[in-house]
């Protein structure tokens, strides 16, 4: 769309970056376009999918992008032993962390991480179980009961039997969401299913490692009709929270919202201290064990990081 009072010049979303060049959507078309030098100098970290930019057109006829927007909000993968993030996606609304219900098995524990990053950067989420056709009552799957009673919805998919698209597109329509999970679960045939034509390339499960293959290069995102975005990341298998101060992290466990004002320390870690109404919530059963197990997990890799940031052992 053309800026008021700026001929030439326009505002665009990035849905792919490549090998310095960036395609870019307008809203009515697709452009692709080059990264100004002094843009690349500002010291802002790379462009990324879901950036709003500023473009230029020069006299050749071709575009490039002058500016990049205020990030409104992001997602990130940290490093743990680094302190330093990766950031997947700019300017996102939501979360669909992706698990399958078999082939692979649910990584319960990555789903806790990728829900905790969303929880971290501000950004709703819901759980999408995938291949629900390969498993009677996937819904009743260990663990997910565990979900729904921390807020979250879980939509059961397959795409294969088209089952559950419905409900997914009604939650994806008109937002900026991220698709996030580990390779195999089927993100790539959900995307394909919903937007026949599409046609991204999808990777079977290796039989020996139950593993799945990494097929999607880099990030992509990808208008939808009727408007909002939806994108496309790549397959990972470590996707935590990372570097956080070990005091936030309670915060990251939506359960934990309404016990840690009730706490008798404020900063109360949830491990042997008295008063400690979260274990309590535990022990009653109100919360997750696996849950809190989970929670525990992270907590002492943010304490590691956080004690070599001190220049302790």
């Amino acid at each position: 769309m053309e800026l008021p009072g700026g001929a030439g010049r326009l505002i665009a979303r990035v849905l792919e970056t490549a090998g310095g060049l960036y395609r870019v959507h307008l809203g009515d078309g697709v452009l692709e376009c080059s990264l100004r030098g002094r843009v690349k100098r500002a010291g802002e970290g790379p462009v990324v999918v879901g950036d709003r930019v500023r473009l230029e057109k020069l006299p050749d006829g071709s575009h490039c992008i002058t500016e990049v927007l205020p990030r409104e909000s992001l997602l990130a993968r940290r490093s743990l032993a680094r302190r330093s993030q990766q950031v997947i996606a700019a300017n996102v609304d939501q979360v669909a962390a992706v698990a399958s219900a078999a082939q692979p098995e649910p990584d319960l524990r990555m789903l806790d991480g990728l829900l905790a990053v969303a929880e971290l950067n501000g950004l709703a989420a819901f759980v999408v179980l995938n291949k629900v056709d390969l498993v009677p009552e996937a819904e009743e799957l260990p663990g997910m009961e565990a979900y729904r009673r921390a807020g979250y919805t879980i939509l059961p998919t397959s795409a294969s039997e088209r089952t559950g698209l419905g409900a997914l597109w009604g939650r994806l329509r008109s937002k900026v969401s991220v698709f996030s999970g580990p390779s195999g679960v089927g993100k790539s045939s959900l995307l394909n299913a919903l937007m026949p034509g599409l046609r991204l390339r999808v990777g079977d499960v290796r039989e020996r490692s139950g593993k799945g293959r990494h097929t999607t290069v880099g990030g992509l995102l990808i208008p939808l009709q009727g408007g909002g975005y939806l994108a496309d990341t790549p397959g990972i298998q470590h996707f935590e929270p990372g570097a956080v101060d070990p005091r936030e992290l309670s915060s990251a466990f939506r359960e934990f919202g309404p016990h840690l004002t009730s706490c008798r320390f404020a900063d109360c870690r949830h491990r042997e201290e008295p008063g400690c109404e979260v274990r309590h919530a535990v022990d009653a059963g109100s919360i997750d064990a696996r849950r809190f197990e989970s929670y525990h997990e992270m907590l002492e890799r943010a304490e590691d990081v956080a004690r070599t940031d001190r220049g302790g052992a």
